[in-house]
């Protein structure tokens, strides 16, 4: 890990679990690890998959006692609006999600519509219903673009949560369009946070409790850094054959490898 200079932590799982009822965050570690990559002068940005202003995600992880700027939170919604404005333009989207979300999409240029959208957004929608889903699949089928904020299945708080992915399979399911993944994990999230960190693959490192975050991580080049706190366990490195760089049982032991 001596080549790293550049950090890329996940949130969810890794540096706190939310309780869905109250959607308040507790944590379970980091300060330690980014103490340490502060003092040697390394880099350390955190890539969310929580379709929401940017602001709020970087107020969740003060509220923690993280030290974290707002510069260094790099979201799905971020990489979602800027994706849809260079492919597509300023666009009419259908936004399955927070007005949070909607307020993010909209520094980009985008308008969220309830009709006649270019492009159904999915993010998390904790009020979804059947006609959400209804109206979103009828503007698919009258040609409309669909983009996921994130493919993940559930997200690891208190009590696991149903999550992006899901929702935008049923939508692919029911119409036959493909959903772009604009968040973790996928080649234009990552893409997004090194060119923002204006760092290389292979002297970067994804920090994740998430295999499929570290699978892909991989492929692009980057190191792995596997915690044991959210959603993968040990057996489940065996059996997928996949073998991250490091494997911690908490965020803060990786302070000793930096």
């Amino acid at each position: 890990m001596n080549k790293v200079v550049t950090y890329f932590l996940d949130v969810q799982g890794t540096l706190v679990r939310r309780d869905p009822a109250t959607l308040k965050s507790r944590l379970i570690g980091g300060r330690e690890a980014l103490r340490r990559i502060r003092e040697v002068g390394k880099r350390v940005f955190i890539l969310s998959n929580a379709p929401r202003l940017t602001e709020e995600v970087h107020k969740d992880l003060v509220s923690v006692g993280l030290d974290i700027s707002l510069e260094e939170v790099i979201t799905s919604a971020q990489v979602t609006g800027e994706y849809v404005l260079r492919k597509f333009g300023p666009s009419k989207l259908y936004v399955i999600g927070s007005d949070s979300f909607k307020a993010e999409l909209a520094k980009y240029g985008h308008e969220a519509v309830d009709d006649g959208a270019d492009v159904v957004v999915v993010g998390i929608d904790r009020q979804l219903t059947f006609e959400k889903l209804n109206k979103a699949f009828n503007m698919l089928l009258s040609g409309a673009k669909l983009v996921a904020a994130g493919m993940s299945r559930f997200i690891p708080e208190e009590k696991p949560t149903i999550s992006i992915g899901p929702i935008a399979m049923a939508l692919y399911y029911a119409s036959g369009v493909r959903p772009i993944n604009t968040g973790k994990p996928s080649r234009i999230m990552y893409t997004y946070a090194l060119i923002k960190a204006r760092s290389y693959p292979e002297e970067s490192a994804v920090v994740s409790d998430d295999l499929e975050d570290l699978v892909m991580a991989r492929r692009m080049g980057m190191y792995t850094v596997l915690v044991l706190t959210g959603t993968t366990k040990k057996e489940d490195l065996e059996r997928r054959g996949f073998k991250p760089d490091l494997v911690l049982e908490n965020v803060d032991e990786l302070a000793k490898y930096i």
